[in-house]
């Protein structure tokens, strides 16, 4: 195990910021801690760190106690990286003498040096201040310095925030190969899904202090334990229907029924990936299409407005077909239901 916490909490001013967290990764996992602002993502990061004293609870890394009733080993001595969201350069050294900074006792620092710096790909920058370094390149320069010190666990904050798209696609990637390259075990915040369905191995998603849902992307994604879970990993459409026990009929067809949903009247959630339109009498009609590239967001309405609004997928090719004012079938390609509630 490379790392656990055990009954973690932490108040400031009387006011709960962490409740009893349980968490654990085994050696070279990439976990993330997912979830909206203030929902203690950092305070827990932190907390690994050293940087953050808690309340209570126990903290492990690699076999050892570092913190317990009694012991609070330092930040300095728990062999972990951080990649700080602003990644504190030292903005009065060069890009070498940064990522040097916590390796000059080895024997070969110049080399590291090199070689870190050409697996990030910033060969021929040794010399660079940070000042003169765009966002992405002193990201880099921040994650080359942390990985210089052969953490057993890094840890990193919002590390691909403020960057435009193009440049924060290709960092997480080239984030994650080094990682797995190295294998590190890394606890990352962020609060894009997107972001940590593609980092993570598991996630772990926070709520008010708590881990509310802890699993793979693809548990978390599928089955979200509540509609906190469902709707923040992603867009959810909501349909009415009525379980009768043996299934559950909605606008866009049957849907299979557990013992465990409840019976009458319920609310179904899906992905809208999950629905598809055909042209043909139907329930809806089309009301506006949104082009946005390989796919096209179609709008409908129930022109007796019994049902909900809803915004259906479709590929662009398919979206000629559908025509403002027209009646559609709406079609579930799915019949295992996202959430079922009352």
């Amino acid at each position: 195990m490379s790392f656990e916490l055990q009954s973690i909490r932490l108040a400031f001013d009387g006011v709960s910021v962490i409740n009893g967290v349980e968490l654990s990764a085994k050696s070279g996992e990439t976990l993330c801690l997912l979830g909206p602002s203030g929902c203690g993502k950092t305070t827990l990061l932190r907390i690994l760190a050293g940087l953050e004293v808690p309340d209570g609870g126990v903290v492990t890394l690699r076999d050892t106690r570092v913190f317990a009733p009694g012991i609070n080993m330092p930040p300095e001595k728990r062999q972990v990286g951080y990649l700080f969201q602003d990644y504190a350069l030292f903005p009065h050294l060069t890009v070498k003498q940064n990522v040097a900074f916590g390796i000059q006792g080895s024997s070969n620092v110049a080399g590291e040096v090199s070689d870190l710096l050409a697996s990030v790909n910033l060969a021929g920058f040794e010399n660079a201040m940070p000042s003169t370094l765009s966002g992405g390149q002193q990201q880099r320069v921040a994650l080359a310095r942390a990985l210089a010190r052969r953490p057993q666990l890094m840890l990193l904050d919002e590390p691909f925030s403020g960057l435009d798209t193009d440049l924060k696609l290709q960092l997480r990637e080239s984030t994650h190969r080094l990682l797995k390259e190295h294998d590190i075990t890394a606890v990352i915040v962020t609060h894009d899904p997107e972001e940590a369905m593609y980092m993570a191995d598991r996630i772990a998603l926070m709520d008010r202090g708590s881990i509310v849902q802890l699993g793979t992307p693809e548990e978390l994604y599928n089955q979200p334990i509540n509609q906190f879970c469902a709707r923040f990993l992603g867009a959810t459409l909501t349909l009415p229907g009525h379980n009768d026990g043996e299934s559950i009929q909605t606008v866009a067809g049957d849907f299979y029924a557990s013992p465990s949903h409840p019976r009458g009247d319920v609310r179904v959630m899906v992905r809208p990936e999950s629905l598809t339109v055909q042209s043909g009498e139907g329930r809806y009609q089309v009301l506006h299409r949104h082009f946005v590239g390989s796919h096209t967001l179609v709008d409908l309405v129930d022109a007796h407005e019994q049902f909900p609004d809803l915004q259906v997928l479709v590929p662009t090719d398919q979206a000629q077909a559908f025509v403002a004012g027209k009646p559609v079938k709406l079609l579930s390609l799915c019949k295992q239901p996202l959430l079922v509630v009352a």
